[in-house]
């Protein structure tokens, strides 16, 4: 090879180590412009939505009716029902045990599912279904990651666990029955039977549902996670409250 061959070569390797560093920085730059994303809308988001949601149930929890801490009276009857209230405002607390010691377990149940509702780390009750304590389905939903991961570990909920609605002066309780992964516009799901909509309700369901993908779990959107509870009893907070949250300092 002559001298001015390896002269060009020379030039050559240097363009392409230059382009190569280049490219590296870039790289580099777009990963940690990601990694600052993922840390703002996993991290910083929820601290924020944790905020606005401990501020409402402090609001909320000095209208309570106070609730002693022994276990209260099982009412089997038809429960109060609780009368509409506007977008939102607050319909009670929800509380499911055996979220104790890993995310929230009370938590506002606002009216609405809008961003601005739902981005307060709190469940958002679906407009257009019953509501608490009337015969049909009782729908909410939730965040699953971000903005306080309000419903993330809803997989962990198993058949019979409780999930409890606290009013201003009434503790409703109801059981786990089932699971299923939906597509988005499966709306059926929270229909006043779900599954089955038309169909006339006789019992009083609640419903929770989040973001879930088939591929990467938690972390996707490209299906739905939905579980399904029935209606058990009632309990005046007046006579005390659930056994399952006796001694919860974290529940009022």
């Amino acid at each position: 090879m002559t001298a001015r061959h390896r002269r060009h070569a020379r030039r050559r390797r240097s363009v392409v180590n230059s382009l190569l560093l280049g490219l590296g920085e870039l790289l580099i730059t777009a990963g940690l412009v990601v990694a600052l994303f993922l840390v703002w809308q996993l991290w910083w988001t929820g601290l924020d939505a944790t905020a606005k949601a401990d501020a409402v149930a402090a609001d909320f929890t000095q209208t309570q009716v106070e609730s002693p801490n022994v276990e209260g009276t099982r009412h089997y009857d038809d429960p109060p029902e609780v009368a509409p209230v506007g977008y939102g405002e607050v319909i009670g607390m929800l509380v499911v045990p055996k979220w104790y010691g890993i995310t929230n377990n009370n938590m506002p149940i606002l009216e609405g599912i809008g961003a601005d509702v739902l981005d307060q780390a709190a469940a958002g009750h679906y407009p257009d279904t019953q509501q608490l304590g009337a015969v049909g389905n009782f729908a909410i939903a939730g965040h699953r990651r971000t903005n306080g991961n309000s419903f993330r570990r809803i997989d962990l909920l198993e058949e019979g666990d409780e999930i409890i609605v606290a009013t201003r002066d009434t503790w409703y309780v109801y059981t786990v029955t089932s699971h299923e992964i939906v597509e988005p516009t499966d709306v059926d799901v929270i229909a006043p039977v779900p599954g089955q909509p038309g169909e006339a309700p006789t019992e009083r369901m609640l419903t929770m549902t989040t973001c879930h993908s088939l591929t990467v779990g938690e972390w996707g959107n490209d299906h739905r996670w939905v579980t399904h509870a029935k209606f058990e009893y009632w309990m005046e907070r007046s006579e005390g409250r659930p056994a399952s949250v006796l001694n919860d300092e974290g529940v009022n």
